[in-house]
């Protein structure tokens, strides 16, 4: 019997010479404080670095933001589109002209988030990923930070109504096993429930074996 053949992962190319760091997981994993921690130290290494989230603070972003406060007033089609409609312009406008100046891009949030959470929502992972395939660039690596969904609940029970159409006890089991099955060679998957210092330095030392060229800054 032939072997059934896999399907090629997410691969298209970044914009070179600078650098594109992803990081990646569910509401409540901690993403947002390593890029903070690590933003900080890549800037006291003398690092140009630009922090960037998705959705973005434009007018699509705005737009995604606002069906957040009318709990699933979109189908799951229109909020893809709001989400290419708002990543292409930070392509265009930030992400692309940071890495063109050879700057340190680290982004909270990008197309896996897509792939998981609409995923979940039921959309065709594939379908998706076609969507983006003309116009997305390619992190050199992204780190997903994982935490049972108990874990992650706990952590955001605090936040504003705005946020909590995506945090769902049962969505977020099918969105954390969604980012679980990513199998994209630029996918790093880390343990979310450890210290946020130990987490620091594990994402450091990742970094300095993959780009060498860190250690000498």
């Amino acid at each position: 019997m032939k072997k059934k053949q896999e399907k090629e992962p997410f691969s298209w190319p970044a914009v070179k010479p600078g650098l594109f760091i992803v990081f990646e997981g569910i509401d409540g994993c901690g993403k947002s404080t390593q890029v903070e921690l690590l933003a900080k130290r890549l800037r006291r290494r003398r690092e140009k670095v630009v922090t960037l989230s998705e959705p973005t603070a434009g007018r699509w972003g705005q737009k995604i933001r606002e069906a957040a406060r009318h709990q699933n007033s979109l189908s799951p089609a229109q909020e893809l589109e709001l989400f290419i409609k708002d990543r292409k312009e930070d392509i265009k406008n930030n992400i692309k002209p940071a890495l063109e100046s050879g700057q340190i891009v680290i982004l909270d949030r990008y197309f896996y988030s897509t792939l998981a959470y609409q995923g979940a929502r039921g959309l065709d992972p594939d379908e998706i990923r076609s969507k983006h395939k003309q116009f997305v660039l390619r992190p050199n690596i992204v780190f997903i930070l994982d935490v049972p969904v108990t874990v992650a609940l706990k952590r955001i029970a605090s936040r504003p109504v705005i946020y909590r159409l995506f945090e769902d006890r049962y969505y977020l089991q099918k969105v954390r096993k969604n980012f679980l099955s990513l199998k994209d060679p630029e996918c790093c998957l880390l343990d979310g429930r450890q210290p946020p210092e130990v987490i620091s330095r594990q994402i450091w030392r990742i970094l300095t074996r993959r780009f060498p060229w860190l250690k000498a800054v």
